[in-house]
């Protein structure tokens, strides 16, 4: 027979086989493919050097040459390798690995037609080994899996590793792999790595020219909302530009089409291009809008998939793309999509401590509908929790029955949402899983999670794995509800209980001992352990005098910060730093932030003991919302941290369309200098979260609790407006801070903050009650 193999030293097959660890990755990742390499008469004790030669194509294209250059860059990492990359020619070759069209190819009878998109072959021929692949980067993918299944694997854009093998075995037999899903994306930050992305497989953005929410894009309010209000959502009888388009409106669609021819003949090359709505669910109310529901289903996808369509028409070349998601979930009926479009359908409500179809039955049945209308449809699918990026999230277990759910339902498009941070809660490894699954949905998910935390973190892998499974039978045990926009504090009595949260640190204290001689390794886990200290600060500053609590009370009653959790949230933050982490949450709050926030905590508990106001009785004019804490809580001590501003510490005080009145008792006489109160902004979003800060805040003072002062009011000085004023998501909090007159003596402080009780116009929930949020009146 044939000699398929190329020999360095003296190895016999069982040590080939022990030292590549074929029988892993072949079976985890390509079944049939380890029997394909290894089957077959024994390796041959030649001695030689590996001496293997690559060809490629006389013309051959960019893919073609890389796939040459990556398959050469990899294996010349082996010992004693002599590999070279040369054009073909008529000379016949030995141990040749021919890529791509090849006049070779072509000879041994391979059907390029026949292998599709992504999707690659593998044609032994005596000693050679043709590979051949489908249209975009199906060579490029052929190549990755010969390496993969020789033992490479790229765990992180910056970390390969290379078996420690002397020999190169080929497949015995032809086989062809097609992938199921043919658009394959996540959005973890590692995947910008050309490398990595290729690696695992991963679509390209480039195939589009915009991606959702685009109707602020393709019709923006800026350019027509004064002069063509009218193009925009009707909400309780106003037109209101910055929402979403008013779609029965022809002129709409005519303006639309127009934008985005153009915008086309900018990417010409680009495929898919979203036409969706924005993220937000003001859709339009007018009479027309109406009936186009109403005839469609009765949902307001019916008015959105009537303007898509006519969208479509007009660019019959391109998928026009359209989100189904948030209000727009369900389907519509008696219509159905156009042959260009795409329904993007998101799963955003559901929950994810189980696969979707168990926590979100709807779903199922959403899915099911759009599936009868239209033969094209994206999953985007959430595996993030964009309240806080790095705590911990057990949903690892979900995502394989979740994509064989999709699949199953004739789904072959898949993104796969996450956040950017690859320093998040196991976010290398996530990534990893997922595209590993997204390629191949038959694939052994807990045998992809073994390989990458033993390749990984060395001999801190074992513990890795003892955490992940101990987490995840806590929160199947707890039956707690995984939401995407959660908090690890709701989670503190379930799988973030402190007996949990004590097991998982007494396993990372031995992953840290396991490698403690090896830095590189040490540093990984240092950042794998990042959402246990992030899950101890936040719980820890909802609980005062337990073993986990952030606060201590002394025995005057005034709460500190204990020294070794200010030292908790020093560390967290040089690690995030260290490890370049951005933000630790959706939108806004980097670790700068979020150590600003609670050094404002530390630095303002510190001065509890000269504070005048603390422990005072307040007298309630106007009361706090039903689920805010009472009055007394702006006099305890306990201030707040801001940098949670999307789920808002407990510790602030809250009114909802309302007034803040009260008074403060200082119990009797004394010099005031200074009252101050520091009231909490909207960080990221102001024109969508329901609070801004006060108009005002006025203090006036009295003797004898009936004849007080002229106020002195302090303003605003910020225009809330982000239109107007796009810097105000800047400012985290501010202090409304008076200076008394000189000499003013008071026991009564009458405190007044403007709120703006309603959202105003430019809001795109006008007319909602308005939140003000604070959480001590501090006087001196």
């Amino acid at each position: 027979m044939a000699n398929n193999s190329w020999k360095n030293k003296d190895l016999s097959r069982l040590n080939f086989l022990k030292t590549s660890s074929l029988m892993a990755a072949g079976l985890t990742f390509l079944p049939g493919f380890l029997s394909s390499m290894v089957k077959g008469e024994s390796l041959p004790e030649t001695g030689a050097v590996i001496d293997l030669q690559i060809i490629i194509p006389v013309q051959a294209d960019p893919v073609e040459k890389l796939a040459a250059e990556q398959l050469k860059q990899y294996l010349s990492q082996l010992p004693g390798t002599a590999i070279s990359v040369v054009s073909e020619d008529n000379k016949k070759a030995n141990n040749a690995v021919y890529i791509g069209q090849t006049a070779y190819a072509k000879a041994q009878k391979v059907d390029f037609s026949k292998l599709k998109e992504g999707g690659y072959l593998y044609k032994p021929v005596g000693s050679n080994l043709i590979i051949a692949g489908g249209t975009k980067k199906g060579v490029l993918y052929g190549i990755y899996d010969l390496l993969e299944g020789l033992g490479f694997k790229k765990y992180t854009p910056d970390y390969t590793q290379i078996p420690k093998i002397n020999s190169i075995a080929f497949p015995k037999s032809e086989r062809i792999f097609t992938p199921q899903i043919t658009y394959r994306t996540t959005s973890y930050g590692s995947i910008g790595d050309e490398d990595y992305t290729g690696w695992n497989k991963l679509s390209s953005r480039s195939d589009w020219g915009l991606f959702v929410h685009t109707f602020h894009t393709l019709i923006p309010a800026k350019e027509y909302g004064k002069t063509h209000p009218e193009y925009y959502s009707l909400i309780k009888g106003i037109r209101s530009p910055g929402t979403q388009l008013c779609l029965s409106n022809q002129e709409v669609a005519d303006v639309l089409v127009t934008n985005l021819r153009k915008r086309i003949a900018e990417k010409p090359d680009a495929t898919y291009w979203s036409v969706s709505q924005d993220d937000n669910d003001q859709y339009c109310s007018c009479d027309n809008c109406k009936a186009l529901n109403e005839k469609y289903g009765n949902v307001p996808s019916g008015s959105i998939l009537y303007f898509v369509n006519k969208v479509a028409k007009e660019f019959p070349d391109k998928k026009i793309s359209t989100l189904a998601y948030w209000y727009s979930r369900k389907a519509p009926k008696n219509i159905i999509a156009e042959p260009n479009v795409n329904i993007m359908l998101c799963n955003i409500e559901s929950s994810r401590e189980a696969p979707v179809y168990v926590t979100d039955p709807a779903f199922s049945n959403d899915l099911k509908d759009w599936g009868a209308l239209s033969n094209d449809i994206l999953i985007w699918d959430y595996n993030i929790q964009f309240t806080n990026f790095i705590s911990p999230f057990p949903n690892l277990f979900t995502i394989k029955p979740n994509i064989k759910f999709y699949t199953d339902n004739n789904v072959h498009a898949l993104f796969m949402q996450a956040n950017n941070e690859p320093a998040a809660e196991m976010a290398l490894l996530r990534s990893y899983l997922i595209s590993k699954l997204m390629w191949d949905p038959k694939a052994d998910e807990k045998a992809i999670i073994d390989e990458f935390v033993n390749g990984y973190y060395g001999a801190a892998g074992p513990y890795v794995r003892q955490y992940i499974d101990t987490m995840q039978e806590s929160l199947v045990q707890s039956k707690f509800k995984l939401s995407i926009f959660g908090d690890p504090i709701d989670a503190k009595e379930a799988y973030l209980s402190a007996s949990m949260m004590a097991s998982y640190n007494e396993l990372f204290d031995k992953a840290e001992n396991a490698v403690k001689s090896d830095s590189q390794l040490l540093e990984r886990i240092q950042v794998a352990r990042l959402p246990l200290m992030y899950a101890s600060v936040q719980i820890g500053r909802t609980e005062i005098d337990t073993a986990r609590s952030m606060y201590r009370k002394d025995a005057k009653g005034i709460v500190t910060a204990k020294p070794e959790m200010k030292a908790l949230v020093n560390q967290f933050v040089e690690v995030c730093k260290k490890k370049n982490v951005k933000l630790v949450r959706e939108r806004s709050g980097s670790p700068d932030h979020f150590l600003a926030s609670y050094n404002r905590i530390f630095t303002n508990m510190e001065q509890t003991g000269k504070v005048k106001s603390f422990g005072k009785k307040i007298i309630a004019i106007t009361n706090p919302a039903s689920k805010s804490q009472g009055v007394d809580a702006l006099t305890d001590g306990i201030f707040a941290s801001y940098e949670s501003w999307q789920q808002a510490d407990k510790n602030w005080v809250f009114y909802t369309g309302e007034h803040m009145d009260f008074i403060l008792d200082l119990g009797e006489v004394m010099p005031v200098n200074t009252v101050n109160m520091d009231f909490l902004n909207p960080q990221a979003q102001p024109d969508w979260h329901l609070f801004a800060l006060p108009k005002y805040v006025s203090y006036s003072t009295s003797v004898d609790g009936r004849k007080y002062t002229e106020p002195i009011q302090v303003d605003n000085p910020h225009n809330p407006n982000p239109i107007e004023n796009p810097d105000v998501s800047k400012t985290s909090f501010q202090a409304f801070r008076a200076s008394m007159p000189a000499g003013t003596k008071a026991r009564y402080i009458k405190v007044h903050g403007e709120s703006l009780l309603k959202m105003p116009s430019w809001h795109i929930r006008s007319g909602s009650p308005a939140s003000i949020y604070t959480d001590q009146i501090v006087v001196s």
